[in-house]
């Protein structure tokens, strides 16, 4: 599978991922790729702050999930495993290069579910995945129902000082849709033969070391924690640690 992917630099296969994929820089000469998948109401543009300090990084691409950006017309799947299966498939036209998964907050936990499905469907399996900013499945599936109801969604979704009411509803709803997913998702542990690296900001209240430490359990391979400054959203803003922590963590 992996000799006869095609290169997705080629005009010609653009489709097969071009709603699910997007390059954020262009390095083909990079001998690796980073796909990253964004947090709960995230979208792929998040990533792009990374640019300016990605020297000698890997070749950059992110995740658009259905419903944001330039997919509002587009329906988010019903389940998070259903959305990885998408992701999973749309990832085999990357399989001309190695690649690491890295999902923030939401986005960790659908790298992981993205890494299991790739796996079912005999697909070639990256090289690490980085969960950054979350507990394990299990744990994010709790965590995110009381997220639901929590103050800053409830603020989000109250808030009546919007200059443009309609794409502040569209901005709740697909925050609303993003934590169903993860709530109904509670998946216990069925490890991956795959390293894992868990990242965690030192300001972060979502991230405590048994959160940390439950990643273990969902793998068979190494895993590594590595700590950062910062709060919850820190990592956006921190592309030379993130560039760190994968030099790091390279075999």
């Amino acid at each position: 599978m992996t000799a006869a992917a095609p290169n997705p630099d080629s005009p010609t296969v653009n489709a097969p991922y071009a709603a699910w994929l997007r390059r954020l820089d262009d390095r083909p000469d990079a001998d690796t790729r980073l796909i990253c998948l964004p947090h709960a109401g995230g979208s792929a543009s998040v990533f792009r702050a990374w640019l300016a300090d990605w020297d000698d990084g890997p070749e950059l691409w992110a995740v658009q999930y259905p419903g944001r950006e330039d997919r509002t017309d587009d329906e988010l799947p019903g389940t998070l495993p259903e959305l990885a299966q998408h992701i999973a498939l749309a990832l085999q036209w990357m399989a001309d290069k190695p690649y690491t998964l890295f999902g923030h907050s939401m986005g960790a936990v659908v790298a992981y579910e993205t890494a299991r499905q790739v796996v079912r469907l005999g697909l070639p399996a990256p090289t690490r995945l980085i969960a950054s900013g979350s507990p394990p499945p299990d744990g994010a599936a709790a965590q995110a129902a009381q997220e639901d109801q929590g103050p800053d969604v409830r603020w989000l979704r109250e808030d009546g000082e919007s200059p443009d009411p309609e794409l502040h509803r569209a901005a709740v709803r697909t925050l609303e849709d993003d934590l169903a997913l993860l709530t109904s998702y509670a998946r216990g542990p069925q490890p991956l033969d795959v390293p894992i690296t868990v990242l965690s900001n030192k300001d972060d209240p979502d991230m405590d070391e048994d959160a940390v430490m439950d990643w273990g359990r969902f793998t068979e391979a190494e895993m590594r924690h590595v700590s950062l400054p910062g709060d919850h959203f820190a990592c956006y803003g921190q592309a030379n640690r993130i560039l760190s922590a994968l030099r790091d963590t390279r075999p």
